[in-house]
């Protein structure tokens, strides 16, 4: 009887929720404090343009993993969770990608990384407070895709990019650099030319190799040097050499 009565009972919920009528679309962003890229009627927007009209529909016939292709089709989105309830809601749980650096290359587009090495592209809404880079940068992509920096179609053509993905972590992950680079420049030879708050001088890092014995040239000088002579003594300081730190006085 037992059996009986839940075989009925699961017969009068399916035909139940093959009958049901979807009445609510309920869009959840994670981090919406933290990151404010996105909005939920941004996503029911995006849904109507690409015909995924939700309400007013048979919640069985809406294709919630084509739903979720769409959203996650946008730059701003890293994750994208699509599910019915039996009462009728279509929930929608989206998880905004987390920028780490800003780029502006050489055509002047302007762009994020996110900690993946993805792309985000620039938002009208929100614009966080992060490392800049810009300079002789080339972009290899498009960028209304999403696409990874890392992706073997772009070896050799995204390798400045990749170092620049590397630079900004490690800037970011030191508080002390955090807090003192505030821009990175590429020259036209492609070497990194660090610009920070607090001193007029303009630090040459070169190409990213040692970049970590560098930085650490850098704190001995800053620590040792600067201390002592005070930050306004130095237009540039260069780290390109091994073993020595080279630096041009202000006039």
């Amino acid at each position: 009887m037992v059996v009986i009565y839940l075989f009925v009972v699961s017969g009068f919920i399916s035909i139940q929720q093959h009958n049901t009528l979807c009445h609510t679309v309920n869009v959840v962003v994670a981090d919406s404090l933290a990151r404010r890229f996105v909005k939920p009627t941004d996503i029911v927007d995006m849904l109507n343009k690409n015909k995924q009209v939700c309400l007013g529909y048979q919640v069985q016939k809406i294709n919630t993993d084509e739903i979720e292709k769409i959203v996650l089709n946008n730059t701003l989105i890293k994750d994208c969770k699509v599910y019915s309830t039996v009462d009728g809601t279509i929930n929608i749980e989206i998880a905004q990608r987390e920028p780490i650096v800003r780029i502006i290359d050489g055509l002047g587009q302007s762009y994020y990384l996110d900690a993946s090495g993805s792309i985000i592209q620039k938002s009208r809404r929100f614009t966080p407070h992060l490392l800049v880079v810009n300079g002789h940068i080339r972009t290899p992509f498009k960028l209304n895709k999403v696409e990874n920096i890392f992706d073997r179609r772009f070896d050799g053509k995204a390798d400045k990019l990749r170092d620049i993905f590397i630079l900004a972590n490690f800037i970011n992950g030191h508080s002390f650099w955090k807090a003192q680079i505030e821009q990175i420049y590429v020259n036209n030879q492609g070497e990194f030319e660090l610009v920070p708050r607090i001193g007029p001088h303009i630090i040459i890092l070169g190409s990213i190799d040692d970049y970590e014995g560098k930085f650490e040239k850098l704190w001995l000088f800053y620590n040792e040097g600067l201390r002592n002579v005070g930050w306004n003594q130095y237009l540039k300081i260069n780290l390109k050499y091994r073993d020595q730190i080279v630096c041009t006085k202000t006039e």
